[in-house]
């Protein structure tokens, strides 16, 4: 048998970390010497602690090891147990890279109005009727790319000619705290075959405030502050029944990610009644 510091030089796992593990009950010793307290492992308990680190390098907690240790689970529960870790850590990344993007939105809404730069160019202008293919879904800003990822297929197998122009419609969604009714909308040139996933429909015609801008779908942008400032200083009203829409006309040169977009607010008063 090997003594503590022994053991702690052979498994390079500090001895600290050995008696802790002893007072958790996660490692016993093999044998402790009951009159000086001296700890004693074996060998063959390397692959016990091998396990454990490999469990800890995985994300579980000490308790949640004590339990798979104790247990002595199957391969298949292994299994199991590591696809819901899987999902638990891209559910993380995903919720991580959103606030990430977010922080960047407003280091440029920031930057922009430190540089004393001009509010963007609101114009007024119809919006004629359109006809389009939607998808509906209640969901985040981030699953946005996903969506539209989903209904080019759709519009692929339906041999409709891609790139296609993709528009936002928030119907807003007020007890849905970080989700919101979305419509994924893309005009297209007859009517297709409606599906338990994907309707054709006409988009009313009518008149809106737009900005054209460069923005990404999946995160929220500033542009909205500039729009109704402008929609409040010229005695327009935003039209509670129409929701607004945003469409992503071209990628932005060089970056994928970023659109050439245009934000519209369906909009009442001066001139419009």
């Amino acid at each position: 048998m090997f003594k503590i510091s022994e053991f702690s030089k052979l498994s390079q796992v500090p001895a600290k970390t050995l008696r802790f593990y002893d007072q958790i009950e996660l490692l016993k010793p093999a044998y402790t010497d009951q009159q000086s307290g001296y700890r004693y492992y074996k060998s063959e308990q390397l692959l016990d602690l091998h396990r454990i680190l490999a469990f800890k390098e995985l994300g579980f907690t000490l308790e949640q090891i004590k339990q798979l240790l104790k247990d002595n689970v199957s391969t298949v529960e292994m299994r199991g147990m590591l696809r819901l870790k899987q999902a638990e850590l891209h559910s993380l990344i995903q919720s991580k890279m959103e606030r990430l993007r977010q922080i960047e939105v407003r280091l440029e809404q920031i930057e922009r109005q430190s540089d004393g730069l001009s509010q963007y160019e609101v114009v007024v202008k119809k919006v004629e009727p359109l006809l389009v293919a939607t998808l509906k879904e209640t969901t985040s800003r981030a699953s946005i790319p996903g969506l539209f990822e989903e209904i080019d297929e759709y519009l692929k197998w339906d041999n409709i000619p891609l790139p296609v122009t993709h528009m936002v419609m928030r119907h807003g969604c007020p007890e849905c705290e970080s989700n919101i009714d979305l419509e994924i909308a893309c005009p297209i040139p007859r009517k297709l075959q409606d599906t338990a996933r994907f309707r054709t429909v006409e988009l009313p015609g009518l008149t809106v405030a737009a900005v054209t801008h460069i923005s990404r779908p999946d995160v929220d942008t500033p542009v909205s502050i500039d729009l109704g400032s402008w929609i409040e200083e010229n005695g327009y009203q935003i039209s509670p029944e129409m929701p607004s829409r945003e469409v992503y006309l071209s990628t932005k040169e060089g970056d994928k990610l970023r659109y050439v977009t245009e934000s519209q607010m369906p909009i009442l008063g001066v001139g419009c009644m």
